[in-house]
């Protein structure tokens, strides 16, 4: 009987597990979604029990549905700088604060361009931005003392669903790279970051490779999801760099993009390295490779508000004649030339991460005139996006050599308008791909290595299929060519503003 391999995504907004074959094709999948908790200005959290039971709830749904198939291996993904603290009971003092929480951001500023946050990032890869469970916790040490002197670990969502499930604090070091104070060149937690945030490698979880395996499940999880004593569990690693392993991006010249509600553009890398100024992440895969890239918090959901704001008739009659009113909106994208008339669109709306690494970037639409209406607001609003992700390309190219190919996955791939203009603003061509479990999938194949089923990752290229090439056209990609100077010269220009504009809006609030 042929056996089936699980991999559970742990991710922002939901958690996902999905049933693979041995030749990597989907057999059964389960999903659950949950809020994010955003009472205060800045906050951006989630309830700990309910991810958990979302993780039980989908893993026992799609044990269901492959039955009676052996489980041979269940191995994971999560979403990178969670922050869950702990007591000394075992009990959690705070809710899991996300990666997408900002209230860290004054301290993530005081680090930045000093002596002390270079030589952190150098050792962490991690640039001073206040997704980071370092700044997190420096912001609980200031902020919230009784929370801060009554931890006895700090842990991520993952390392807490294992200590549920098994009894260890434990972590993989691709995970445990997003933390802001696992040194990315010797693997193990940075002194340096840690005497910082006074706290001692005993309040974090003991570091594993992300093939390590554990078994002896307690018996109440065993019946409950459906597994036998058998099953081997593989920690696996971060969902960043195992979406590139998932989407087979392990050769040299193959970048991947992802553009859902957020973006990122990543690169396998078989050696750490850092961006002079800090403007790209370094993360780690495994023991061997490193992901270089960055990730924009600005991706399809600053199209999604542009839609709220922009072309409402055209929305409107859309939906009356059963239509998709954002393929309408796309469509009169696509009839507006290229450029948009000279208006540019910096879509900093959620601040940013890469390239900027500043919480209190704003948009801006740059050059707008009179004869701009909506149609060319909107296709600003597009290309704004895919603008900043060239930016980050740029960077990547200049740090692990030329792209080759892009392979590309996330929501933006349902509109071929989209597609086309990334294409002709990056300049190259994007490989779609089949699977849009990339996450899942490559959580498997490292739960494959560790059992032996594949002799290295490499195997990973072999598993994924090319399903639709989009080419840039050239003519439009020369008008993007001319353009992308002048994006990044204002963007440079209005930076100096941002944080006056904050402190304006706090006086005004």
């Amino acid at each position: 009987m042929e056996k089936i391999a699980i991999g559970v995504d742990i991710g922002t907004t939901q958690t996902k597990a999905v049933a693979f074959s041995e030749d990597g094709a989907v057999q059964a999948s389960a999903y659950i979604r949950y809020p994010l908790i955003q009472e205060t200005e800045g906050m951006a959290e989630q309830d700990i029990d309910q991810i958990f039971q979302a993780v039980i709830t989908c893993i026992s749904s799609v044990v269901a549905k492959v039955q009676p198939h052996e489980i041979s291996v269940v191995s994971f993904s999560t979403a990178m700088h969670g922050l869950i603290v702990m007591d000394k009971n075992h009990q959690p003092l705070t809710r899991v604060i996300t990666w997408a929480d900002n209230r860290a951001e004054k301290y993530a500023e005081e680090l930045k361009n000093t002596a002390l946050g270079t030589s952190i990032y150098q050792n962490t890869g991690l640039p001073m931005h206040p997704m980071t469970p370092f700044h997190k916790i420096r912001w609980l040490k200031e902020e919230f003392p009784e929370v801060y002197e009554q931890a006895d670990k700090f842990i991520g969502m993952k390392d807490y669903i294992f200590y549920r499930l098994f009894d260890q604090y434990i972590t993989d070091i691709s995970t445990a790279s997003g933390t802001g104070f696992l040194n990315i060149h010797d693997l193990t937690w940075d002194q340096q970051a840690l005497a910082e945030l006074e706290i001692t490698t005993e309040q974090l979880p003991r570091l594993v490779k992300p093939t390590q395996q554990l078994t002896g499940l307690k018996e109440e999880w065993l019946s409950l999801l459906g597994l036998t004593p058998q099953t081997i569990f593989v920690l696996g690693g971060a969902d960043g760099p195992l979406s590139n392993l998932g989407l087979g991006a392990l050769n040299q010249g193959t970048a991947t993009l992802t553009v859902g509600t957020s973006g990122a553009l990543r690169y396998i890398v078989e050696q750490p390295q850092t961006h002079p100024q800090a403007e790209t992440f370094c993360c780690v895969l495994d023991e061997h490779h490193w992901v270089i890239g960055g990730a924009t918090s600005n991706g399809a959901g600053i199209f999604d508000w542009a839609c709220e704001n922009f072309l409402k008739e055209v929305q409107m009659e859309a939906r009356k004649t059963g239509k998709n009113p954002y393929d309408a909106v796309m469509e009169l994208v696509k009839e507006t030339p290229a450029g948009a008339k000279g208006l540019l669109f910096h879509p900093y709306l959620l601040g940013e991460r890469a390239p900027l690494w500043d919480a209190e970037a704003t948009g801006n639409f740059v050059g707008l005139k009179r004869n701009h209406d909506d149609k060319f607001m909107m296709r600003a609003v597009v290309e704004g996006i895919c603008l900043n992700l060239k930016r980050i390309l740029t960077e990547l190219e200049e740090l692990g050599g030329p792209v080759k190919e892009i392979r590309a996955t996330g929501g933006f791939a349902d509109s071929d308008v989209f597609k086309q203009i990334m294409a002709d603003v990056l300049g190259y061509r994007l490989s779609m791909t089949e699977s849009v479990e990339a996450s899942a999938m490559g959580a498997v194949l490292v739960g494959w290595q560790s059992l032996g089923k594949i002799p290295s990752l490499k195997a990973a290229g072999d598993l994924v299929e090319i399903c639709e090439i989009v080419e840039p056209n050239s003519e439009k990609q020369q008008i993007y060519q001319q353009i992308y100077p002048l994006f990044i010269a204002t963007q440079q220009q209005l930076s100096a503003s941002y944080h006056q504009l904050a402190k304006l809006r706090a006086d005004l609030d």
